[in-house]
């Protein structure tokens, strides 16, 4: 299969990210490898994927972006190529960490800093559950005010698995909803 992106730009961020380094690569080739289909959304603040119909979409970039805001675009298409590879439906805290972690190792393969978040998140363990608080504490600070603020702080702590991820996945869809109440125009 081949990943499905059609607009410029997301095009330009996917080969940037499989030219990045090793992680890039192992991205790319997972987003081939599945057909990912990945979109541009003015209806997305950052980004967003749903593993059930294989799909990830972004905000779109920054108009007249330098080449540094660019290449945190590309980090984040990395953050949701991340859930893609993590194949869970509901999302955690523990997998944000995963993909915090993916997002600041591609963003070192594309020599930027992204501060905050690598502060945040690369010295976690994601299998803690001291660290998944700790996460949490910092998502739901970072991004308040955000629309991503509303899900994070609905998010368990560990993945849940099986039956178990039914309320959790509700607690989500409904936390999605608001979220997206948040960013109409």
């Amino acid at each position: 299969m081949t990943a499905q992106i059609n607009e410029p730009q997301l095009r330009a961020a996917f080969e940037t990210m499989r030219n990045a380094g090793q992680r890039g690569r192992e991205l790319a080739a997972l987003l081939h490898k599945r057909g990912t289909r990945a979109r541009i959304s003015a209806r997305v603040s950052g980004g967003f994927t749903l593993n059930f119909i294989n799909t990830i979409f972004l905000q779109p970039p920054r108009e007249n972006a330098s080449e540094s805001e660019f290449r945190q675009w590309v980090t984040l298409l990395a953050h949701e190529a991340c859930h893609i590879e993590q194949r869970h439906w509901v999302d955690s805290i523990q997998q944000e960490i995963i993909a915090y972690q993916t997002q600041c190792r591609v963003a070192r393969e594309l020599d930027i800093d992204l501060g905050t978040l690598h502060d945040a998140f690369e010295k976690l363990n994601p299998a803690l559950t001291s660290d998944q608080r700790v996460a949490q504490f910092a998502l739901t600070s970072i991004f308040f005010g955000a629309p991503a603020a509303v899900v994070y702080a609905c998010l368990p702590l560990a993945q849940p698995r099986g039956a178990r991820a039914l309320w959790p996945g509700l607690r989500q869809m409904f936390a999605v909803l608001r979220a997206a109440r948040m960013t109409r125009p």
